[in-house]
């Protein structure tokens, strides 16, 4: 039954300390602080109980419809008290009898004009049984210098013919009165059924049931309510009597399009128990002006009768009443699905599923992340070869298959590759080994500072034997071009290798991810031929073209050419991706002879791959040292370094004044169908000064950068040593010299 109560337009009045009137003449009372009126107030009625009551003219309020309308009577209005008092109106309202425990009692109350310096409140007092009154319900607009709005309350009430006084004033705190005499108010009561046709569920006790059914590929089951009164708390209770391990998916949808004019008066909240009453998950939408779409699946820890809170969220400390809405009806969906993933159980590092790649071929791992949190660990058991090897990786996952939708519109996984730390007498010895010792933790970072270091040591600090991060991927689908859920692991001659493999949902709150998608990691253990060279690799440079060749197998480069947060949209590297090699390095010792300056051209080609263009560029990291180097990759130490490299831009050559800067472009780049090979260009006069020819050797580390691709970066290099100076074709066709300025060639010095 829907009823109302007459809606009333309503002026205001309260007088409170009289301060002098303006100048004399006809004067319409606006604040409400005039001590002479002339608008023509009507006469003030309904100031007391006893008065709404017996003045069924101006005071009583039916409960009824009209026409299937809700009945609005607009000639009511409040008067100035004589005697400065403030005040109050009293309105009666006889309740039908014909309420059940789903009916509703609805008051909404207050003004509607943008602006009134009177903070409305209501009051519902109801008659006792001894005679007196006492407070059912109350509520108070207190909206400061915004503009005003009404006071709705929405409660359960099933006492029929109850009788009712609605109390209308404004919410005095302090000693200043306030009152508004140009604008009504207005005040509508009905009494309704609730449209949650579950009530009364507001306990465990009194839990509505969902019955579950065969479908959705196990049990499902739905039920629907509404929050629907202030501080209304549903519950709700399914039977989960299914052996095995099982996935209970629980989703809660609000109505679509959401009402935003005005928004919800919440934010839903729900709480998932098992049969024990433990919370196993919970959540709240994110703001009151989107859609209701909350889900999760987690893994039943028993068999047995689960419930299903939900109310409005308040945070942590809060003990403020919040409305309910009759606009908002909430779908609950339960499935009850087998876990259909066969690597688990292997949620923890010690429940790892043993992996044992076979040396040159190829292994694949399979996997769901079906329940928040899932974790999927693997332990990768290389044994020791006598050859250096490279472990090639790559996670894809399926476009479709998982039988809940996603459960974030993010897909947040992250794959970890990890090696113990056992160096140590106590944990803080291993755990300190791993973040200092880059022997026994390898570093791809140089500031101990940064935030590579941090995630490092953080990883470091996660369990006894400490795991080393060797290598992080984060997936990133807002980035459709990101092909960084691959990579490549070095791996020592004669040194066995044990990798902690784990992929997980890394995501945070309501990002928690879950897709019961199938996911594949390939494993690939291949031989790396190039690692085995003896280094450095020596190679003597004279008047004929040399050639030297090389694989950089393992890395992502460092960038020259772009910014990382430019480019982060493609290549092999998320913001928050991780290698403990940044590159392979591969060590060049270039053998010169003579006392005098030298012109040097050098040329490098890169092959494209079965990518059709390459998956990377070379960049040489020349040390002219004339001493001995350090092993693999490494430099004589206290020596000048230099990278040099392609770039886009133009670059000037080592003898431009400075006000010629940016003058021409150093090196040529030329694509061709399997190869790009770039050219140091006559115009840079590059060249050896005798110092640097007379030490009889330097050194160069060719290295990886801006990598977009993880495929092996197969290059050569060109050189070849003559006279200096030479000269280059200059402006309309004329030969320029190279100079020689004193000291010698400028280009290494």
């Amino acid at each position: 039954m829907r009823t109302s109560f007459v809606r009333a337009s309503i002026a205001v009045l309260a007088l409170g300390a009289l301060t002098a009137c303006p100048p004399p003449g006809p004067q319409e009372c606006i604040e409400g602080d005039e001590e002479v009126c002339d608008a023509g107030l009507p006469e003030d009625f309904c100031d007391s109980i006893e008065e709404a009551e017996a003045d069924s003219e101006h005071c009583h309020l039916t409960v009824g419809t009209m026409a299937g309308q809700m009945v609005r009577k607009t000639d009511l209005y409040i008067s100035t008290l004589g005697d400065g008092g403030i005040d109050k109106d009293f309105y009666f309202a006889q309740m039908p009898g014909t309420l059940t425990p789903r009916s509703l009692l609805h008051i909404n109350g207050g003004y509607q004009a943008p602006q009134s310096a009177v903070d409305f409140s209501i009051n519902v007092l109801q008659r006792q049984a001894d005679g007196g009154v006492g407070s059912v319900v109350a509520g108070s607009d207190r909206h400061g210098a915004g503009a005003p709005r009404p006071v709705d309350i929405i409660i359960p009430f099933a006492d029929a013919n109850a009788k009712l006084f609605v109390l209308a004033a404004h919410e005095q705190l302090n000693s200043q009165v306030k009152v508004d005499n140009r604008n009504p108010y207005s005040l509508l009561v009905e009494v309704l059924d609730n449209p949650d046709t579950n009530e009364p569920n507001d306990s465990a006790a009194m839990a509505t049931t969902i019955p579950m059914a065969a479908g959705g590929g196990g049990q499902q089951g739905t039920q629907s309510g509404y929050l629907a009164t202030t501080d209304d708390v549903d519950q709700y209770k399914f039977t989960m009597n299914v052996g095995g391990r099982q996935i209970i998916y629980l989703r809660i949808l609000g109505p679509d399009p959401h009402p935003t004019n005005p928004p919800p008066p919440f934010r839903l909240a729900y709480v998932l128990s098992d049969p024990s009453g433990n919370p196993i998950s919970e959540g709240q939408v994110e703001n009151e002006f989107v859609r209701i779409d909350l889900s999760t699946a987690r893994l039943a820890p028993t068999m047995g009768d689960y419930t299903i809170k939900l109310s409005a969220y308040k945070p942590s400390g809060s003990t403020a009443p919040v409305k309910g809405d009759l606009r908002i009806r909430y779908d609950i969906e339960v499935r009850i699905i087998p876990d259909l993933d066969m690597q688990e159980p292997n949620d923890t590092l010690m429940t790892a599923r043993p992996v044992s790649p076979a040396p040159n071929s190829s292994q694949t791992i399979t996997g769901k992340l079906s329940t928040v949190p899932d974790e999927e660990w693997f332990r990768v058991s290389l044994p020791a070869r006598g050859t250096p090897s490279v472990l090639r990786w790559e996670l894809t996952v399926a476009n479709g298959g998982g039988r809940f939708p996603p459960l974030a519109p993010t897909a947040t996984r992250q794959v970890r590759f990890m090696k113990q730390v056992t160096q140590g007498a106590t944990t803080q010895d291993r755990q300190n080994a791993c973040i200092q010792d880059p022997v026994a933790c390898p570093k791809g970072y140089d500031d101990p500072s940064s935030d590579p270091a941090l995630l490092v040591e953080a990883v470091c600090k996660t369990a006894d034997p400490a795991p080393c991060l060797w290598a992080q991927r984060n997936e990133h689908p807002d980035y459709d071009n990101l092909k960084n859920v691959v990579g490549a692991l070095p791996i020592a001659a004669n040194q066995a290798a044990e990798f902690y493999l784990l992929v997980r949902d890394e995501g945070r709150g309501r990002l928690k991810y879950a897709d019961d998608r199938d996911w594949t990691m390939n494993l690939r253990w291949e031989d790396d031929p190039d690692e085995a060279r003896a280094s450095p690799i020596v190679s003597n440079l004279g008047g004929s073209t040399t050639e030297v060749t090389g694989e950089l197998t393992y890395g992502y480069g460092r960038f020259l050419n772009f910014d990382f947060e430019d480019r982060r949209g493609s290549g092999i590297r998320g913001p928050e991706d991780y290698d403990a090699y940044d590159t392979d390095r591969d060590l060049f010792q270039f053998n010169v002879s003579g006392t005098v300056d030298q012109s040097w051209q050098l040329e490098w080609v890169i092959e494209h791959g079965d990518g059709g263009s390459p998956p990377g560029e070379v960049a040489f990291e020349f040390t002219f040292c004339g001493t001995g180097a350090a092993g693999d990759g490494g430099l004589c130490g206290g020596s000048q370094t230099r990278i040099f490299a392609f770039t886009t831009d133009p670059q000037t050559p080592w003898y431009t004044p400075p006000t010629l800067q940016y003058a021409t472009m150093l090196i040529s780049r030329q694509t061709q169908a399997n190869a790009t090979t770039l050219t140091v260009q006559p115009v840079a006069c590059q060249c050896l000064m005798a110092p640097r020819v007379a030490a009889g050797r330097f050194y160069a580390n060719l290295l990886a950068v801006d990598r977009v691709g993880n495929a092996p970066l197969v290059y050569r290099v060109r050189q070849s040593l003559g006279a200096y100076p030479t000269s280059y074709t200059g402006d309309g066709g004329v030969s320029v010299s190279c100079p020689a300025l004193d000291g010698g060639c400028g280009f290494a010095r």
